[in-house]
C-alpha cells in the first residue's frame, strides 16, 4: 500500500487531503465515484503511513490536515474539477471538509481549495478565448459584406439612373 501510494505522490502534481470525520461508507464510497471522473485516483490513508509519506517527499505543514480519516485524492488534470466535486462532496455532507491540497510541492489549506473551485475550468477558458477572438473576425466579415452590398446597391442606383436617362433621350 505504501508503494502504490508513493507511485501516485510520483505521477500526480498535487493531492487534495479531505477528512471524513464521521461519514458513512456508502457516502464515502458514493464521493469516490464522483471524484474518479476528474481524478485519478482517491485513497483512505492512515495518519502514519501520510506522515511518512509526506517525509519522504519532504512535505512540511500537510501533518496539520490529518485529522479523523483521511482520504487523498490525486490528480494530473485540471485541479479546478477535482476542487469542486470535494466542495460539493462538503456541501452535501457537512462532515466532509475538503482539509488543503498539496500543490507543486507546496501545502495550501481550505480557503485555497475553496477558491480554486471557483475557477474556470481549462475547458470554460478556452471557450472563452475562442469566442474572444471569434467577435473580431465576425466584425470584421460583417464590415466587409456591407462594403459589398452598399456597393452593389451604389451599382444599382447608377444602372437605374443611366436607364432613366437613356429612356428619357
Amino acid at each position: 500500500m505504501f508503494q502504490e501510494i508513493v507511485k501516485e505522490f510520483e505521477k500526480s502534481p498535487y493531492a487534495f487531503i479531505s477528512n471524513l470525520q464521521g461519514v458513512s461508507v456508502l457516502d464515502i464510497s458514493e464521493a469516490r465515484r464522483n471524484l474518479e471522473k476528474v481524478s485519478r485516483r482517491s485513497l483512505m490513508v492512515k495518519h502514519a503511513m501520510a506522515r511518512k509519506i509526506f517525509a519522504k517527499f519532504n512535505v512540511s505543514g500537510a501533518d496539520k490536515y490529518l485529522n479523523g480519516s483521511v482520504i487523498i485524492t490525486f490528480g494530473d488534470k485540471d485541479p479546478q474539477d477535482i476542487s469542486k466535486k470535494l466542495v460539493d462532496c462538503a456541501k452535501a455532507n457537512a462532515k466532509w471538509v475538503p482539509a488543503g491540497v498539496i500543490f507543486e510541492g507546496q501545502v495550501h489549506g481550505e480557503d485555497f481549495v475553496k477558491q480554486l473551485a471557483k475557477l474556470p475550468s481549462r475547458k470554460e477558458l478556452l471557450t472563452q478565448l475562442v469566442l474572444r477572438m471569434n467577435s473580431p473576425i465576425h466584425g470584421f466579415v460583417n464590415v466587409l459584406g456591407a462594403l459589398t452590398r452598399n456597393l452593389v446597391v451604389a451599382l444599382e442606383e447608377v444602372r437605374k439612373k443611366k436607364a432613366t436617362s437613356g429612356a428619357a433621350s
